[in-house]
């Protein structure tokens, strides 16, 4: 059996169509008919997406080795839940949460906004990163590895290069609202040809600009205005780990 056979096999053993996966793991209809019909093949984020989903061995799926079912895992080792945008959210002994969003480090910023671009980040492969939450949290979060020194003013504040933050997207739908930038100061933005880490110190809604400010004081580092359809993704930082210990 090759991969699409085994999808044929679970789709038809549950009685679940592409649809109903689409609205439960967010893999789109299009990319699970891909696979049906043995057009592509599943990156590593969807074949853990589906194990999960169907309750099957992450290694039978991929390449038919192994048993179908899963082994007994202890708690924590398997995802408590998956959301409809794909983040992973494992159990913790002290009742927290690893959160398991995709990674996008420097040296694939273009690789993201080009994917962004042409698919909306429905079916992409980056690597994972890990955070511990408190709380579940419904939306699509992603995790970036900061650039330069333009957010450094040495101090506690301070996103400095190579730190990793967690950044949760706001919807399109509410950026000609008021951003609530007093709980969020900082802000991953996405524009065509760039990925930006500022804090959004002003905002004109009725001309649909935003003012982004630096912490570092540096002249090369001056505020400077941007119109809201310039940007593709605007995203709140929720957390920093810092790479500096």
């Amino acid at each position: 059996m090759e991969f699409k056979d085994r999808l044929k096999y679970l789709l038809e053993k549950d009685g679940v169509t592409a649809y109903r996966i689409w609205k439960d793991t967010a893999i789109t209809k299009g990319t699970i008919a891909n696979y049906i019909e043995g057009k592509t093949k599943p990156n590593k984020s969807n074949i853990s997406l589906l194990a999960s989903y169907f309750s099957v061995n992450e290694e039978w799926l991929a390449t038919g080795e192994g048993k179908m079912s899963r082994t007994n895992k202890v708690k924590g080792e398997e995802p408590f839940l998956i959301t409809k945008s794909g983040v992973k959210y494992y159990e913790m002994q002290n009742g927290k949460y690893r959160m398991r969003v995709p990674f996008i480090p420097v040296k694939v910023y273009a690789k993201y906004i080009d994917e962004y671009r042409d698919a909306d980040m429905l079916d992409c492969d980056f690597d994972e990163f890990d955070f511990i939450v408190d709380k579940i949290g419904h939306g699509r979060y992603f995790a970036f590895e900061i650039k330069g020194d333009s957010m450094d003013n040495d101090t506690k504040r301070s996103l400095s290069s190579g730190d990793i933050v967690l950044a949760r997207e706001l919807n399109k739908d509410h950026w000609r609202n008021k951003l609530h930038t007093d709980d969020f100061p900082n802000w991953i933005i996405v524009l065509d040809n760039t990925i930006l880490c500022k804090q959004i110190i002003e905002q004109d809604i009725e001309k649909g600009t935003i003012v982004c400010h630096s912490l570092n004081s540096s002249p090369e580092y001056a505020d400077f205005e941007l119109n809201l359809d310039e940007v593709c993704q605007l995203m709140n930082i929720i957390q920093k780990v810092s790479s500096v210990f």
